[in-house]
């Protein structure tokens, strides 16, 4: 049994999840919507206490997108300034020394538990302004990771900008953020239409600029089967 540890892109409900482009195995879907790196780390302690964790046998890691991309969000708006003001009084946002102490806590945890450990890159946010320098930093992070603990590394940011060298990244969700209110309620209420928003929008790889779409989603999907 896998368990796929990670964020909403993990989860699938804006956006799909790469797990749906995975093969047909049992798993659990680890993911949460807006979690972080320190997040997760709690959260796989919790998943260690229940009865269902000595069946897993590997641990899918993905998880850091939302320690840049809130603090990122934060900068774009009042609204924004105010939600992850509030959010970040609780939920830690981890720096690039800081998340690296996480990541090694996760993997050791991981691997003292007799289980194997894949680590999943942070795939691109096509929103625009984004630090694409620190996404690679962060990427380059969870790289070297793999090669010190020796584990496999799956490069979706590598995967996806060789299947799109030259993809948008200027999209915004508005000084309001009213435009990611009303996906959350369309895509909640009508998955099908996942893949048509992102049309529409003429967004290659994502349907808001930050969840897969239908392509993305078997892109990051088959990266990580390459390391199972």
């Amino acid at each position: 049994m896998l368990l796929y540890l990670g964020d909403s892109l993990t989860r699938g409900l804006l956006g799909w999840s790469y797990i749906k482009f995975m093969p047909d195995e049992p798993y659990k879907n680890g993911g949460l919507d807006g979690d972080t790196a320190h997040g997760a780390l709690r959260r796989l302690y919790i998943y260690r206490e229940m009865p269902w964790y000595p069946e897993i046998k590997t641990v899918v890691v993905g998880i850091g997108t939302n320690d840049l991309l809130q603090p990122h969000l934060m900068t774009t708006g009042l609204v924004w300034k105010v939600i992850f003001g509030w959010r970040g009084s609780w939920k830690k946002w981890a720096d690039k020394p800081e998340y690296e102490r996480v990541m090694r806590r996760i993997i050791e945890t991981v691997l003292a538990d007799g289980k194997k450990c894949v680590l999943m890159g942070l795939p691109l946010m096509q929103l625009q302004n984004y630090p694409m320098e620190e996404l690679r930093a962060r990427n380059g992070i969870l790289k070297r990771l793999a090669g010190e603990y020796g584990l496999p590394f799956a490069d979706v940011l590598g995967a996806e900008l060789e299947a799109v060298p030259d993809p948008r990244r200027d999209y915004d969700f508005g000084r309001l953020g009213l435009r990611r209110l009303a996906d959350i309620f369309v895509m909640g209420l009508a998955p099908r239409t996942k893949d048509a928003i992102s049309k529409r929008r003429g967004l290659e790889l994502t349907v808001d600029g930050v969840h897969f779409n239908a392509r993305s989603g078997a892109i990051a999907a088959e990266a990580v089967k390459k390391c199972l």
